[in-house]
Parts: C-alpha cells; structure tokens; sequence
C-alpha cells in the first residue's frame, strides 16, 4: 500500500480526527497531513500545527542530561541524594540510585498500583479527564512525596516504566542549573536546532494553531497539565520541529548536539523486562527487548528501530528512526488511547522497501 494511503486510512478509519506524519529517507523529507484540529472546524493539520507529544518529551530529558554531563556538569553515576538533598536517608539513598538508573527506567521506583492504573485508563477512556493528583504537585510537595516510595526492584536489575523517575529527572536538572525545565529545552535543544514551536507554554495563536485533543470516547479532553513530571510528558510541537530532532539524531544535520545524540544511541541496556511490562507492549501491537538513553529497540527483522510513543489525555504521538538507512518517521495525533506505534513502524518498512 502506497505510503499516503496507510496514513489517511488512519483519519478516514475514525481512529483520529487529525493526522500530522513527517517523514525522512536519507535527506529526503515528506509530510502528509489530514482531517480536522477540532471537529466543528473545516481547519485541516499542517506540518505547523502543535500537538501535545507526551512521553516522546522523555528523549529531550536524556538528550538534555547527557549534554550537561558532556559539559562536566554532572555525571549521570552520581546517586541523586548529591543533587536533591530532600532524598536522604529515602530508599533512594539507601540504595544508592543514581541518575543513569532513572533515565533507563532501572531505578526499581514503583509508580503507581494496578487498581490506581486501571482506574485512570477508564477516566481517559470515559471522560478524557486524568487527574493523578502526584503528578500535579509543586516541587516541594513532589519531592516530599518520592522521598517516602519504597522501590519494588534493585537499582539497575528490572526495567519498569516511570513517569516518577523521569520527572525526578527534571527536578535535578533544574536544581543543577537554576533553569526551568522549559528554558532547558530551549536553550539546550530548540535553539540549537532551530524547533521555534517546540515547548510547555505554547497557547498564542501560531500561524495553524493548537490542534484540540480529544479522548479515547471523543469527548474534548483538557490540556495537559502535570508540573511534576513535566520532563516525562509535557512537552507540545510540530511536525516540522520534530522532522528536524529526528534529522539531527540521524546525524543528517551536524550540530554540537552530534556527540550527545549518538552517546544516547549507543547507551544500550538489556536489563528484565517483568510480565505486566511485556503483556503492556505486546498489547499495543509491539515487542522491546533493549533500550538506549531516552529511546525504545524495537527489533525489525533484520535491523533494530529506535523509537518513543507518546499519550496524554487527548492525543497519542510516536516517532521512530532506522540509524542504519538513515530513515525516520513522526506521527502526531489528537486522539488519546489509540497507539500509532505499528503505523510509525509499518511507515518506515514502507520507505525501506521503496529503495
């Protein structure tokens, strides 16, 4: 099937009322975008139009962390305790969790129960409404809070997915240099790759505007707003800006970012991946077995795809890249709920058969 008809069946199938894909074939760039920002409106997406990314903001968090360590900042060995004193004598402490442990989702944090999960998937679902009342504290109540978690697994033994960790993450990096979250990004990320769109607080009108989110039932879902895990999931952007961090990571454009993405692609862990974990993915119609610093492996037959889903409660997004044929993919949604991983990765399988 021709690569423009996989992505409007997406929009035409009712699983999104908009679609915004980006895609790169060694330097060649493509995008293809369909349907509506908001429903009542004749307003089709373009590679401008800004939509919540979600969790793909945890590979700006690894990108930002390395960059600072390549800088004699920080080292990502050092326990968190030396940045964020609130942790002493915590679990943390005592069990000596550093910030590569965090950053490889290794760090053994148990973030929330089963029944809590399940209950905040049924309220995105139902309502398009998620409020996980951790993730909307201050930071001072926040670390508060993760100073009392006891950790489910040895540091550096399970990988366990955690919106905790990385906004812990965050709060170090803050700590460290006295900037927000948001003016890290920028200055460290944006600026240097020239992503204008990219960031928290985006809300003036822009030349295509904010597309609106809706939930997993279609009803319109509120902006993401979670001030404590900001650097896990709450960063908005384009098509265009993520064309160029993907072009970058490819090693397509050299910048001083160069270095640091490739030490994050080369940061390769294979640690246990626990049942609930594999059931997850397997679920959404993909399997892992490694990861790299702010990345997932998805094995393609004969090539591994780097890649990073993104959800809030009104949009899913995913981007993907084959280092080896220099091939990438971003797809933007405003959906919640409706993963577009097997998309991203069908994309990219399309343009290798096209060489």
């Amino acid at each position: 099937m021709e690569i423009e008809k996989i992505i409007k069946n997406h929009v035409m199938s009712g699983k999104s009322p908009a679609i915004a894909t980006g895609l790169i074939n060694k330097n060649d760039i493509q995008t293809f975008n369909y349907g509506k920002i908001k429903k009542e409106s004749n307003i089709e997406p373009t590679s401008d139009t800004i939509f919540e990314i979600g969790s793909m903001t945890k590979t700006f968090t690894a990108t930002l962390a390395v960059q600072l360590q390549q800088e004699g900042i920080l080292s990502l060995d050092e326990p968190i305790t030396e940045f964020l004193p609130e942790l002493k004598n915590s679990m943390f402490d005592k069990n000596n969790v550093t910030l590569y442990h965090l950053l490889t989702h290794t760090s053994g944090i148990s973030e929330f129960s089963l029944p809590v999960f399940i209950s905040q998937m049924f309220s995105i679902m139902f309502t398009g409404k998620s409020h996980i009342t951790e993730y909307e504290y201050d930071t001072e109540k926040f670390l508060n809070y993760i100073s009392t978690l006891k950790l489910k697994n040895l540091p550096g033994s399970t990988w366990m997915y955690s919106n905790l960790g990385f906004g812990l993450v965050g709060k170090i990096l803050e700590r460290i240099t006295g900037n927000s979250y948001e003016d890290l990004v920028k200055n460290h990320i944006c600026d240097v790759l020239d992503m204008k769109n990219t960031g928290i607080d985006v809300f003036e009108p822009s030349k295509n505007g904010l597309a609106t989110g809706y939930s997993f039932r279609s009803k319109q879902s509120d902006c993401w707003n979670v001030p404590a895990i900001e650097a896990a999931g709450i960063l908005r952007s384009t098509t265009s800006d993520m064309l160029k961090f993907l072009k970058a990571s490819l090693g397509l454009s050299k910048t001083k970012l160069s270095p640091v993405f490739e030490y994050c692609q080369n940061t390769k862990i294979t640690p246990k991946i626990p049942p609930s974990m594999k059931l997850f993915t397997k679920s959404v119609g993909i399997s892992l077995s490694s990861f790299c610093l702010g990345w997932f492996v998805f094995p393609q037959e004969n090539v591994d795809v780097l890649g990073h889903d993104g959800g809030t409660q009104g949009f899913s997004s995913f981007m993907c890249m084959n280092l080896q044929n220099q091939s990438a993919a971003v797809i933007l949604t405003n959906r919640a709920m409706k993963p577009v991983h097997k998309l991203g990765l069908s994309l990219i399988k399309e343009m290798e058969n096209r060489e």
